[in-house]
């Protein structure tokens, strides 16, 4: 499993556990909801995590650094202002966000029990590593970063 880590993509990491979601609500509809509301909370989730990723993403091209997490070592500045004041990690957080969305959406409870696991994926296959990989390069400034900001929220 530790071979994986840096190597699948965090889109394609959510795209699976989006179909996983879809798959849990089609075969094992827990608690179905008859809410009209949540589909509209659910589509604006959606939109909130997108937003997320959209601004997180522009941070990182406005420093003039890497945004290829399967390449945390090319990284040449590092990313505090914007989300990244109350997130470490706001990109996987608007993932997150447009999976808990897309659960409200499917209005069944079953997706979100699939949710904790998508964390401990990232976690694991993402975050760490590129934890490991920022302390390296930028040492002291990062420890303190991490000391000041929690990792998801």
């Amino acid at each position: 499993m530790k071979k994986l880590q840096n190597k699948i993509p965090p889109p394609v990491i959510t795209l699976t556990f989006g179909l996983l979601m879809w798959a849990a609500h089609e075969l094992f509809p827990i608690l179905q909801f008859e809410f009209q509301a949540l589909f509209y909370f659910g589509i604006g989730l959606i939109v909130i995590g997108l937003t997320f990723d959209i601004i997180s993403f522009i941070g990182f091209r406005k420093n003039k650094t890497t945004v290829n997490p399967i390449s945390p070592e090319k990284a040449t500045s590092l990313v505090i202002d914007g989300f990244y004041r109350f997130t470490r990690n706001p990109m996987y957080l608007g993932m997150l966000l447009v999976l808990a969305g897309t659960g409200l959406i499917f209005a069944t409870l079953s997706p979100f029990v699939l949710l904790p696991f998508f964390v401990l994926t990232m976690n694991f296959l993402q975050i760490k590593p590129e934890e490991k990989a920022l302390e390296k390069i930028f040492s002291e400034q990062y420890i303190e970063y991490k000391k000041r900001v929690r990792r998801w929220l």
